[in-house]
């Protein structure tokens, strides 16, 4: 069967890297949240997500459905449902607004890791807050700027490809009765 809708290189690649960043994500929360219900008992026989319960729920819920959007909203991408188009757009913007206030308000943690004068978890968080901007703030204007381009607006057209639908309809002899 011939696509009557054909998705450009570019939106192919954007959905693929969200798919890829969505599993490696869900990957890192399984390994904390495993983390954390694995803490050995205090004195009193108290677990850590027994003693936090609400904020144990919260990493444990959170993330998953977050990510889970996430991967819809990439399987949209693939499919060119309109919708995706606009919801990458949001992801986009948030990941650029996430990205901008952390270069803003913690460029320490950003940009300078200093090897004597912090504790382990606290260079793990600089770890991961300089993966988080590296990785996102180029991603994310470089999703901002494809998917505001006119020849991928067109291939996320829902008049577009019900108008190409029909016509391969008529032409494959069969009637429409929508």
């Amino acid at each position: 069967m011939e696509n009557h809708r054909p998705r450009s290189a570019g939106v192919t690649a954007a959905a693929t890297f969200a798919i890829l960043g969505s599993v490696t994500a869900l990957l890192i929360w399984g390994f904390i949240v495993l983390s954390i219900v694995n803490t050995p008992a205090d004195e009193k026989g108290h677990r850590l997500y027994e003693l936090y319960a609400g904020a144990f729920f919260a990493i444990a819920l959170i993330p998953p459905l977050v990510l889970a959007a996430f991967i819809r909203t990439a399987i949209g991408l693939f499919q060119l449902r309109p919708w995706a188009r606009i919801a990458a757009m949001v992801w986009a913007g948030g990941a650029l607004v996430a990205s901008l206030w952390l270069i803003a308000f913690r460029p320490f943690e950003t940009f300078v890791i200093p090897e004597n004068f912090v504790s382990p978890v606290q260079s793990i968080q600089q770890l991961f807050s300089i993966a988080f901007v590296f990785m996102l703030l180029p991603v994310s204007v470089w999703w901002l700027f494809l998917f505001r381009m006119k020849s991928v607006r067109a291939q996320f057209s829902a008049e577009r490809a019900s108008a190409k639908l029909q016509e391969a309809e008529c032409q494959d002899g069969t009637v429409s009765y929508t």
